[in-house]
């Protein structure tokens, strides 16, 4: 069974995670985007929508359904679930939420002319 405790340690272990507050509420996020908010009424996760989909349909008790406007949100009843099924279900939203990864810089020598071809230079 986990706990509000067990939330809050195992946000901020993750990478480039900091608690703030959100409406009253603690929340957690990346430098993206708020992904896990503390409710009187669960923890809200920020999921991916085919992701939430299998939770609601999995074990609707567990993972309510709360609409914000035409949107389904996940609500996980903390209590009902294990620490280590929390900690995956916290990684998954951190995931979600973090900044795309942006491509490597090319090095200045990349930029350069194109290199002629062996038989050219001959």
């Amino acid at each position: 069974m986990a706990t509000a405790a067990d939330v809050r340690k195992l946000a901020l272990a993750l990478d480039g995670v900091r608690e703030i507050d959100h409406w009253g509420r603690p929340a957690f996020r990346t430098k993206k985007r708020i992904f896990a908010v503390m409710r009187p009424d669960g923890l809200y996760l920020h999921l991916p929508e085919e992701r939430k989909q299998f939770l609601f349909e999995a074990a609707p008790d567990v993972f309510v359904k709360f609409m914000w406007g035409k949107t389904a949100n996940v609500i996980v009843q903390i209590a009902e679930v294990s620490r280590t099924e929390l900690q995956a279900l916290i990684g998954e939203a951190w995931q979600h939420a973090m900044p795309p990864a942006r491509p490597a810089k090319r090095c200045a020598t990349a930029k350069s002319a194109p290199r002629r071809r062996y038989e050219e230079k001959h």
